[in-house]
């Protein structure tokens, strides 16, 4: 359980309308419009050498060497998603926060200041919106 401290890109994407799309769409298919949702993201991540990937309900939190790989991952990310179908009557979109610095990796997780600031950047983003810190 060695710790290890680094510097990386942190970025959170959330399923932006997620708590209406259960409500109208029912469990089974928001889930399925869910995970659509965190395959594109996966994808991304894969495409980009993301170190980490992670699924936490209807969102995914992603870790990236550099900050153009995470901006780059989050604009494909806005891409893909803004061309899924609607879902019922909800178009799927994301809300996209990241920030770049010191992190401590832990057992195939990331903590510290860094992922919290890119937890609250993704949390006041708006549906389509990508926020990132000035220093990033």
């Amino acid at each position: 359980m060695a710790e290890q401290v680094s510097e990386l890109s942190v970025l959170f994407a959330d399923v932006s309308g997620s708590t209406k799309l259960y409500e109208t769409a029912g469990d089974a298919v928001a889930h399925a419009a869910v995970e659509k949702c965190n395959q594109h993201h996966a994808r991304q991540d894969a495409e980009r050498q993301g170190p980490r990937h992670q699924d936490i309900g209807d969102e995914v939190m992603s870790a990236f060497q550099t900050a153009d790989q995470a901006a780059d991952a989050a604009i494909e990310m806005q891409s893909a998603i803004s061309e899924l179908p609607p879902v019922g009557s909800t178009q799927i979109g994301i809300r996209i926060g990241f920030n770049h610095g010191p992190v401590v990796e832990r057992d195939g997780d990331v903590f510290g200041d860094a992922v919290n600031l890119a937890a609250r950047l993704a949390g006041v983003a708006t549906k389509g919106q990508i926020i990132t810190a000035r220093d990033t």
